[in-house]
């Protein structure tokens, strides 16, 4: 599980490390460098690939949260009741228990998770600033991944890259996705993590 984010220095390039066989039939670990510059990849690319990372990390310690006191608890049923009414008057229909979940997990976060968003020297990550500017652009102009980044884009799924785009273009969370998509958080993680192994395997 990973919990920790790249090092701010460290993010000009992309690593990973993948599990290859020898013609002895041994495996061996090896690390992958992406560079930007290098068949097609770009400058972006790569910021895409740590925010990637950066979600992950996120939702690893976000769900590896301890368990709430009695009185969180008892907070937690007040508002969840008035989120019920509120949705109901809004949408005209009830929530599902996966959008009260999200909801709940958004209102109610954890205190560490404070310092997830943040760099070691204390700043926002850039990465989401640039995920962010992105998504908050007031242009016509469409965004527009690498000739590369969409050659590997095109190995996912629909739904894979349904969820890449709103999160990492357009800027939505996780429970928001659910929600525009009509499936639980934890599909839209399942979709999220596939497609990232996808992405990274063919890079």
């Amino acid at each position: 599980m990973r919990i920790h984010k790249t090092n701010q220095k460290d993010r000009g390039v992309y690593k990973y490390t993948t599990t290859q066989r020898t013609e002895k039939g041994e495996y061996v670990e090896k690390i992958i460098v992406i560079k930007p510059g290098e068949n097609g990849v770009t400058e972006l690319d790569i910021k895409m690939l740590h925010s990637m990372d950066d979600s992950e990390v996120y939702y690893n310690l976000k769900n590896a949260r301890p368990e709430r006191t009695k009185e969180e608890k008892a907070e937690i049923e007040v508002w969840k009741q008035k989120f019920v009414s509120d949705f109901k008057e809004r949408h005209g229909y009830e929530p599902n228990k996966y959008i009260i979940e999200d909801a709940v997990k958004d209102a109610f976060p954890r205190d560490y998770n404070l310092f997830i968003d943040f760099d070691a020297d204390g700043d926002i990550d850039p990465d989401k600033r640039l995920i962010a500017s992105i998504a908050d652009k007031e242009s016509d102009e469409k965004f527009e991944w690498s000739e590369r980044m969409e050659e590997v884009l095109s190995l996912l799924t629909d739904k894979q890259r349904l969820v890449i785009n709103l999160m990492f273009v357009e800027g939505y969370t996780q429970s928001e996705i659910a929600e525009l998509m009509n499936i639980s958080s934890a599909a839209v993680k399942k979709h999220l993590d596939k497609a990232k192994e996808i992405i990274k395997n063919n890079f």
